[in-house]
């Protein structure tokens, strides 16, 4: 039998050495082609068995698998292990020692690997973090992995075997599930976009591996320059939110920006733009029911304030004709001697045609159909001519007037101008007690006229002042209806002065301290210097003594009403006597008290429900018969005097032949 060939024989001898590591696969053919002589575990032919085993183990095994051997810490592993090197790493890591190989990770694997060594038992790390430099940074990788002793033939620990799974994957997926359950729960709590930024801070600061920053950013450019200016990096992940708010990520610079992290980052945006859609939705909401609710305040207040019109309305059109209609009865009753009954129904017809005039004014110049007849005047002339309109309810409430009017020539239309006039004092004359004083004064300012007139009456509430010109606003809503009017003067004062060009304001200290209305027009020219001139408005006379005995008494502060109904009482032979205010009536009725009072309810400073509990506590008050008077007739109103102890409640104008029939029974 011929020998072999030395070829042939080291082709056998070779092929025992190698069949360790296998073939047929990258590492395997890399790890039989790498020259090991040159490293400091030799040649394979001179590895020990147990190195030889180990090695085998790794090169054969489908799970990733790392070894290290000797004091150096050569390593070797798999092609399973190829993907957790990412790119930068392999192929220099075969055959190199492990502190060169991992100088970045080494504080945290270093001790672990001598631990093994040392101690000669295993150890198992599950998802702990061991960053490594890879695709050309350095990444934070998780791992779960087992070091297991492997030892030599001197029973010695001469490499450590190393089974892992990279397990970065999950353990993201699980930390940021955490971290938006945690966002999710935070948000359901926000009310405003200060709290969505509070809970995105507080999301930041619960999750540093993934986030380093987060903010809200109202607008691109903003958005923009905190990525410029490298407040917040943005790196691809701004996602736009509703309307102009952009959500600006600043990402860990040590985790690649995949899909998973891409779709992190939109689960957090869209968890957000959610929440500031539904704080909008609130707020849009909130303020929808805020809307409603003053629109069903606005509308209950017009309402009421239509209802309260209306019932002045009434009111104040009964007034004027309580009189009319007793004239005309004692004018039957008289025959031909009627001047001073005719002279009444003159007084309260011009009474009704002014009110019918100031509806048809607020009504004419809301439609735009009020034209101004302007012409030149003396300004002292319109003024007087005010001051006449309103004398009958000065001089009815007895008030001082003083009038301070210069000499100017004024360019308007006098009679609008005379009816804002006489508005502002028979407004002052209302909202005046008795025998008050009212001043009325014209100064020049710089190119105007200012027309003020001034009170020391009631005042105005604080809250009235900015309502004072709105139509139908009234200071005192109660039963206190002597001061009468429909709350329309002043509307119409405001829109008539505005027609001029000019403005008119009121002020008051408060209630009780009385009131000032200016208005300012223009184009005023002075003639000649200011010469005031202090006009009295002609004082009342007296109210006359209440007769002693008299068996009727009348208090009703409209003096043409109640005298009216005196002198009819009269013809009709009953003894009777007027009064024009509450404190005259329980003085006149503690001297003679009467068989029947008829009271006005709205009299002024005490109504005459008050009035009627001051005179029943009067000597023999409680015999007397109350017999209330008012230009209100709704069934409250009749109920609410029944419960005051009234005996009939007459609705104004006086159905005579009730009052008669009721008085009848007196005697």
């Amino acid at each position: 039998m011929p020998a072999p060939s030395s070829s042939a024989l080291s082709t056998v001898m070779c092929e025992p050495v190698w069949r360790f590591i296998g073939a047929g696969t990258p590492m395997r053919d890399m790890v039989r082609r790498h020259a090991w002589e040159h490293t400091p575990l030799g040649p394979v032919a001179q590895w020990p068995a147990s190195l030889r085993t180990a090695a085998g183990l790794v090169m054969h095994s489908v799970h990733p698998m790392f070894l290290w051997w000797g004091e150096q810490l050569v390593q070797l592993y798999n092609d399973a292990y190829l993907p957790c090197f990412g790119e930068g790493k392999h192929p220099a890591a075969l055959g190199q020692g492990g502190r060169e190989c991992w100088p970045e990770t080494w504080a945290i694997i270093g001790p672990q690997i001598d631990s093994v060594r040392n101690g000669g038992e295993p150890q198992w790390y599950a998802d702990n973090l061991v960053p490594i430099r890879r695709n050309g940074r350095i990444e934070d990788v998780y791992w779960s992995y087992t070091y297991t002793p492997v030892f030599d033939e001197g029973d010695q620990v001469g490499g450590v075997l190393v089974v892992c799974t990279e397990t970065t994957s999950e353990v993201l997926a699980e930390r940021r599930r955490h971290a938006l359950d945690l966002l999710a729960r935070s948000l359901l709590n926000c009310r405003d976009e200060a709290q969505v930024q509070a809970s995105l801070a507080e999301c930041v600061a619960g999750n540093p591996g993934d986030l380093l920053g987060a903010a809200l950013r109202r607008g691109a450019a903003e958005a923009a320059a905190d990525a410029e200016a490298g407040v917040l990096r943005i790196h691809g992940a701004e996602l736009q939110l509703c309307d102009d708010l952009t959500l600006v990520f600043r990402v860990s610079p040590r985790l690649p920006l995949d899909q998973s992290y891409r779709q992190f980052l939109e689960q957090i945006t869209a968890a957000v733009c959610a929440t500031l859609s539904r704080i909008e939705s609130d707020r849009a909401l909130a303020l929808a029911m805020a809307e409603s609710e003053r629109l069903n305040v606005d509308l209950n207040l017009s309402a009421r304030i239509k209802d309260e019109f209306l019932a002045m309305l009434g009111h104040e059109l009964r007034n004027p004709l309580a009189p009319i209609v007793t004239a005309l009865k004692l004018m039957k009753l008289r025959g031909a001697d009627s001047g001073h009954e005719q002279a009444v129904i003159q007084r309260q017809v011009d009474h009704l045609v002014r009110l019918v005039d100031d509806l048809l004014d607020v009504s004419r110049i809301a439609s735009g159909k009020v034209e101004l007849r302007k012409e030149t005047v003396q300004l002292s002339d319109v003024l007087y001519k005010a001051i006449d309109m309103a004398s009958p309810l000065l001089e009815q409430k007895r008030h001082r007037l003083l009038v301070e009017v210069p000499s100017v020539r004024w360019h308007g239309d006098p009679a609008r101008l005379a009816q804002v006039v006489s508005n502002l004092l028979n407004n002052a004359a209302r909202y005046t007690p008795a025998g008050g004083h009212i001043t009325l004064s014209t100064r020049l300012r710089q190119q105007t006229i200012q027309i003020q007139v001034k009170d020391d009456g009631c005042g105005i509430v604080p809250a009235l002042l900015p309502h004072i010109f709105d139509l139908f606003v009234q200071g005192n809503r109660q039963l206190d209806r002597a001061k009468g009017g429909l709350g329309i003067g002043l509307a119409l004062v405001r829109n008539l002065v505005q027609m001029h060009g000019g403005e008119v304001g009121a002020a008051s200290a408060g209630e009780g301290c009385g009131s000032t209305f200016t208005i300012t027009l223009p184009d005023g020219l002075a003639e000649d210097a200011p010469a005031p001139l202090p006009v009295a408005a002609a004082a009342a006379a007296p109210p006359p003594a209440a007769a002693t005995g008299a068996k009727v008494l009348v208090v009703d502060d409209n003096r043409d009403a109640a005298d009216s109904l005196v002198e009819l009482l009269a013809v009709l032979g009953y003894g009777a006597v007027a009064v024009y205010d509450p404190v005259e009536a329980i003085a006149a009725a503690g001297a003679a008290m009467p068989q029947v009072a008829i009271l006005d309810i709205g009299l002024p400073g005490m109504d005459g429900y008050e009035l009627a509990g001051h005179l029943r506590r009067l000597p023999g008050g409680a015999q007397l018969k109350l017999l209330a008077l008012s230009g209100y007739g709704q069934e409250g109103d009749k109920a609410r005097s029944r419960q005051a102890g009234f005996a009939l409640h007459l609705v104004k104008p006086i159905d005579i032949a009730v009052l008669e029939a009721v008085l009848q029974l007196q005697q």
